[in-house]
């Protein structure tokens, strides 16, 4: 760690580091607070989906008991083609966002499949774009999750560390300075005493 110069022009840098500090906290802490809201609303949204997922599967296996079956082979009716995403900035932070998750679907022949093939692929449709829009939800959470922790490192940093460490600073230098200028005070004043008492015409003696 460097060396604390005691002087006025030190004191001066310090006072103006210590303005940009504070300047500078205010809007880490907005985006702290953000953050902290926009991954809540994440978490949420995903509990959201999860929930809905359930309710998806739940009904699945409600109304298809037929599917315990291992020769039926559903693998066809629906699967992810793709996943198109666009880069979005949200808080300050770029991450990808889904757009459109395309889906191959096989056709329903009435005469080759069960008659409840349709209803159960327009369950697989759902499920596999919620299931989809769901990871990616949560990878959207976790970058802003990371980000979140290091901009709350830099919060702490500037209230914690840097900010106290320089008024620690600033009232040594100001301490230092002010007792050099007491000091200098005195100083003046002794030498003004000695010189007024130097000055002062010694009284004559007595007469032989």
């Amino acid at each position: 760690m460097a060396r604390l110069l005691l002087s006025k022009a030190t004191l001066s840098a310090q006072r103006r580091q210590l303005a940009a500090y504070r300047r500078f906290l205010p809007s880490l802490e907005m985006k702290r607070q953000q953050l902290m809201v926009t991954v809540k609303q994440c978490q949420q949204t995903i509990a959201r989906q999860q929930a809905e997922l359930q309710r998806i599967r739940d009904k699945v296996q409600r109304d298809y008991p037929m599917l315990a079956n291992d020769r039926i082979d559903l693998h066809s009716l629906a699967r992810v083609e793709q996943v198109v995403t666009r880069r979005v900035n949200i808080v300050g932070v770029w991450v990808e966002k889904i757009e459109q998750v395309r889906l191959a679907c096989a056709p329903i022949s009435i005469l080759t499949r069960p008659h409840w093939t349709d209803g159960l692929q327009a369950l697989l449709k759902q499920a596999l774009t919620l299931e989809s829009e769901r990871r990616q939800q949560q990878q959207i959470a976790d970058v802003l999750q990371q980000e979140l922790v290091k901009v709350t490192q830099r919060v702490n940093l500037f209230d914690k560390v840097l900010i106290p460490q320089t008024l620690k600073n600033i009232r040594k230098i100001q301490i230092y300075l002010d007792d050099k200028d007491r000091e200098a005070v005195i100083t003046s004043k002794i030498a003004k005493s000695k010189r007024q008492a130097d000055n002062t015409p010694q009284s004559a003696g007595p007469a032989l």
